[in-house]
């Protein structure tokens, strides 16, 4: 397993990776690989952001308020969360806390995904407002839409239904009876403790970010763990709620009810796609020939895998400080496959390392400036003829081409903000937006070199017109034209 982790790293470029994988009630092996940043080593004990791997701590937390008799699957999650809201009226009222855990309520991908525009510096309640605008995409309980905004309302039904913050219940309730020294709610404190930089791509080139880090939906995707804890905290799934102290921290019944498998939907690339149902922050299936549960979790700079294999008794973690994600044809998604392919070593599975993510940037880039050049080349063009004062040949095309590429300019230049929100977009996806906006900028600017070269035209046919109120004078008759 770990040649063939060190085999990814160099074909992705990635800087650091670390794995922990636990048997039983033990942790049996961990290891970190690379750059954890500023030099620094990555270790087992080097915290990095899990993405939403953290959704299985939420789902954990509310299982356990259902022991404690303080939480009710079957309730309305307004009744924990009053503020709850959509677009379609009533519709949040017939949402149940069993359908948000699963993922059921109909709410499609893009609600509290990204475009949760307060996530950045807000708090999860403001969050949970932006859901006010957003229509289910299907009927509560009757299908899977993964969706952040389900497991931010899970996050302050824990908080409202605890009666503490939803950090502190993770720190008091989960961390701490598992002894988990190296996962935290903060990012102040992680980094004291040797946070892993974050690391994203641009055209190829990897960039230190962050880690991204959004307090106001971490119950969805910003806790922070390291190898080591997380295998320690799998080896308790594994020994079905019970810690390697000896202490139950959830019920056999609440565990089991949390890993059943709901509604059907489908895992990423990575996977190739491969079926999967998602039970309470897990997914039951994946592309393994044997039962798995699993979870992956990406944020813009940081990505994560865990997988149980219970017939084994068996589970693994995977952790790195790089994300990438580019939804284009062909995408390879190669950081999240090296992590499958760690967990396809430990079991024997066959390895496939896929096209490296270097080769397939290589293939980007040169798009990426045949577009540009496309769409440079009329720009260059326009500036001729604005120089050479060249009469457009025809004037009804030439006036369609300037509010074709005007108009077609201004939309790609507003894409972002129209499919993300502008933080949001260059957040996660800045090399394809930064194409798209230059490209837009581009044909914005060739349509005002044309419509400048119209206007000159236009005003030099306004001069050559005569002035108004007077008529042409008239030539004198010549004498041969005289009659006789």
């Amino acid at each position: 397993m770990d040649s063939v982790i060190r085999d990814g790293m160099q074909r992705s470029g990635m800087p650091g990776f670390a794995v922990a994988v636990a048997s039983g009630d033990r942790v049996v092996h961990a290891r970190g690989f690379g750059d954890a940043g500023e030099g620094r080593r990555v270790t087992p004990q080097t915290p990095f952001l899990l993405g939403s791997v953290s959704k299985s701590f939420t789902a954990l937390a509310a299982m356990q308020l259902v022991d404690a008799g303080r939480l009710q699957l079957d309730a309305p999650a307004s009744r924990y969360v009053p503020e709850f809201q959509l677009a379609d009226r009533g519709a949040a009222e017939r949402i149940t806390v069993r359908q948000v855990l699963q993922q059921t309520t109909g709410l499609p991908a893009t609600a509290g995904g990204p475009v949760v525009r307060s996530a950045v510096d807000g708090t999860a309640l403001q969050a949970l407002r932006e859901l006010r605008d957003a229509r289910l995409a299907t009927p509560p309980g009757t299908a899977f839409h993964y969706s952040n905004g389900n497991y931010v309302l899970a996050g302050l039904i824990v908080a409202r239904a605890s009666g503490e913050p939803y950090a502190q219940y993770i720190e008091r309730h989960i961390f701490a009876p598992l002894g988990m020294r190296h996962s935290y709610t903060t990012l102040d404190a992680a980094r004291r403790a040797g946070l892993a930089t974050g690391h994203r791509y641009f055209f190829g080139i990897s960039i230190a970010h962050g880690p991204t880090f959004r307090p106001g939906i971490q119950s969805a995707g910003y806790l922070i763990s390291s190898a080591e804890d997380m295998a320690g905290y799998l080896a308790m799934y594994l020994n079905n709620g019970v810690t390697a102290a000896g202490e139950r921290i959830v019920s056999r019944r609440g565990l089991t009810t949390m890993l059943a498998p709901g509604r059907p939907g489908k895992l990423g690339p990575w996977s190739d796609h491969a079926d999967a149902r998602y039970a309470m922050g897990w997914y039951v299936g994946g592309p393994w020939s044997e039962p798995s549960l699993l979870h992956p979790g990406r944020a813009p700079d940081s990505s994560a895998l865990m997988v149980m294999f219970p017939r084994r008794d068996l589970a693994v973690v995977t952790l790195t400080n790089a994300a990438n994600e580019l939804t284009v044809p062909g995408y390879p998604a190669s950081i999240d496959r090296v992590e499958r392919n760690a967990v396809d070593a430990l079991v024997g599975a066959p390895v496939r390392a896929g096209t490296s993510l270097h080769r397939f940037y290589l293939y980007v880039d040169l798009v990426a400036l045949l577009v540009l050049a496309a769409v440079a080349w009329p720009m260059v063009r326009a500036v001729r003829a604005l120089r050479t004062r060249r009469r457009p040949l025809h004037r009804r095309l030439a006036i369609a081409g300037v509010v074709a590429r005007a108009g077609g300019g201004a939309l790609l230049v507003a894409l972002p903000q129209l499919a993300f929100g502008w933080r949001a977009a260059f957040l996660w996806q800045r090399d394809l937006f930064t194409l798209i906006v230059v490209s837009g900028a581009l044909l914005m600017a060739t349509g005002a070199l044309r419509l400048v070269r119209l206007s000159r035209r236009s005003a030099a046919i306004l001069d050559q017109a005569p002035s108004s109120g007077t008529a042409p004078a008239q030539a004198a008759p010549t004498p041969a034209s005289v009659p006789s």
